[in-house]
């Protein structure tokens, strides 16, 4: 039992008054670890140079301050427990890096009023990123629950007011910030950023994290990203976020997951099960990147994108599905601004949680049309134009059955089964989409000849032809190529023939009497950059399908 206890560091101890020298040993031994480095000043603990927190369990009862150039660093396995409203300050730097099996812990001691918006009881103060234009904040595999920024007595409606903003993490004006691995859970905001804020940051990088059970009443549920020079959010699940409110009657609330206003690329995420009016997800930027994203059985509409009616980004490959929304129009897609590219999505089966009306998947209140090709949406193109487009159903391996938050759409698959029409129907050029490498799980993000639409790319269906016997033994080079490429046929296996498709599946010739050294040379100088598909049939029936890249 001592040795427990002498790993239990209490942060700046309440003053002992009336107590005898001995009493005050005795308590000093069995509660207390000082670490070099600290000093107080106006009731707050300031940590003056490099600090480690290693012991099991940090309990906080002052605002803790890390001075710059001092940086915090936390051991895996720290059980921080904040004993009250009491923030973590960064203006210096801190590492929090734990482990798969040991994670690190932020928390409350008395979380029982952390759902009531008009107190700070309940809930901790919030790790705050401040003023640091160099340093790098470090958060991995760590917890962050209860954090709550409210102010009480105060309107939450007010934008001014910092201390409502960022449950468990806030930043303004800090240099960078890398956060992988960890959960966001149960944290609140007054106004924004129910687990996060960011603002005014050089880099910030969130990877595969989980927010759920976030709350603030107005901007992102999850996360607030109002200001970053580049910012990604990749791989992360966002369950059981809100950002709602009802005043005189009149809801409103803005992306329950996520609400960014700047340039961010946000890829591979899935929003199930979260509440907002406007969008699981929503986007007010000029040229951010929306891509292999997953947003079923939300309340709200799924998506808001295009904020900014100047704005040029790109939303591709995701899939809206499922969603109930508070509106008929545009209960999957609610966009502004005609010069948004939308691209290789699956809208379908959002509804409105009023039954008789009229559903407008894909709308915009404004006069314009979106740009909206190559996607796999029941609606009739009223609200935007282009090519490529199928009505039919999408084909998934195993959806939900219904819309809203009441069917669990993490559990569904939301894979293509083989026949879907969305297999392969994608747009033929992908090069001005910046999209990533592989899908949202982690799958070549082309196979066969075309994209598909959706977020989950199809394995097994190539296209030309159908289902390939491989046997990878044709040498080609350079891959990607400029002009031309070379191809060396193995003298052991004999070729009956070698056709060169396009990626719209046109054949540019077929090659059926090989010259006597089997090495050959394509020219496609006049062919334009994009993906080719070069299939070989062997006189033994093996068929080798291989894919080139022109740059």
């Amino acid at each position: 039992m001592i040795n427990r206890l002498k790993r239990v560091q209490n942060i700046f101890l309440h003053p002992i008054k009336n107590a005898n020298m001995k009493n005050i040993l005795l308590f000093i031994i069995t509660s207390c670890v000082f670490i070099f480095g600290y000093s107080t000043a106006k009731g707050q603990q300031l940590i003056l140079s490099d600090t480690t927190w290693s012991s099991d369990t940090i309990r906080v009862y002052n605002d803790v301050i890390v001075q710059y150039p001092a940086t915090l660093s936390i051991n895996p396995g720290v059980y921080i427990e904040f004993q009250g409203n009491y923030s973590l300050s960064i203006l210096g730097g801190i590492k929090a890096i734990g482990t798969e099996s040991d994670s690190i812990i932020f928390t409350v001691n008395n979380y029982a009023s952390i759902d009531d918006t008009t107190t700070s009881e309940g809930g901790w103060g919030g790790i705050k990123l401040l003023s640091n234009d160099a340093d790098t904040a470090i958060f991995k595999y760590c917890r962050f629950s209860y954090g709550k920024a409210v102010v009480a007595g105060d309107y939450w409606g007010d934008p001014e007011n910092e201390e409502n903003k960022g449950g468990a993490i806030y930043l303004y004006d800090y240099a960078h910030l890398r956060i992988s691995n960890s959960l966001f859970y149960h944290n609140r905001s007054n106004y924004s950023g129910g687990g996060m804020v960011i603002n005014n940051c050089n880099t910030a990088e969130i990877y595969n994290n989980h927010f759920k059970y976030n709350f603030t009443h107005f901007l992102g549920g999850g996360i607030f990203i109002e200001e970053s020079d580049y910012s990604i959010v990749s791989g992360n699940l966002f369950t059981y976020n809100t950002a709602f409110y009802v005043v005189i009657g009149f809801a409103n609330g803005v992306g329950s997951g996520i609400a960014v206003y700047c340039n961010t690329t946000i890829i591979n995420n899935r929003f199930f099960s979260n509440n907002s009016v406007n969008g699981a997800l929503y986007e007010s930027s000029y040229n951010s990147i929306v891509a292999n994203n997953i947003l079923a059985n939300n309340l709200g509409t799924g998506m808001v994108v295009g904020g900014s009616d100047l704005g040029i980004s790109k939303v591709s490959n995701n899939i809206i599905v499922n969603n109930e929304s508070y509106s008929p129009n545009g209960c999957g897609i609610l966009f502004y601004g005609d010069a948004v590219k939308m691209r290789n999505n699956i809208v379908t089966g959002n509804t409105f949680y009023v039954e008789g009306f009229h559903l407008d998947q894909v709308y915009t209140p404004l006069d314009v049309k979106a740009d909206f090709a190559y996607s796999c949406n029941p609606d009739e193109p009223i609200y935007y134009e282009g090519v490529g487009n199928i009505q039919d159903d999408p084909l998934f391996v195993n959806p939900t059955t219904g819309a809203g938050s009441d069917y669990d759409g993490l559990s569904a698959d939301w894979s293509l089964l083989d026949s879907s029409p969305c297999v392969n129907t994608g747009t033929p050029d992908i090069s001005e989409l910046n999209l990533p490498e592989t899908d949202i799980l982690g799958n070549p993000r082309i196979y066969g000849i075309r994209i598909d639409m959706g977020a989950i790319e199809n394995q097994m269906v190539v296209g030309l032809p159908k289902n390939p016997l491989v046997s990878a033994s044709l040498q080609i080079s350079p891959n990607p190529f400029g002009q031309s490429f070379k191809v060396v046929a193995p003298g052991g296996q004999k070729i009956s023939s070698i056709s060169l498709y396009n990626q719209n599946g046109k054949l540019l010739g077929k090659l059926e009497k090989l010259p006597f050294d089997q090495v050959m040379v394509y020219d496609l100088a006049k062919q334009p950059a994009g993906l080719y598909l070069m299939v070989t049939q062997f006189e033994n029936g093996n068929v080798e399908s291989t894919k080139l890249v022109k740059y």
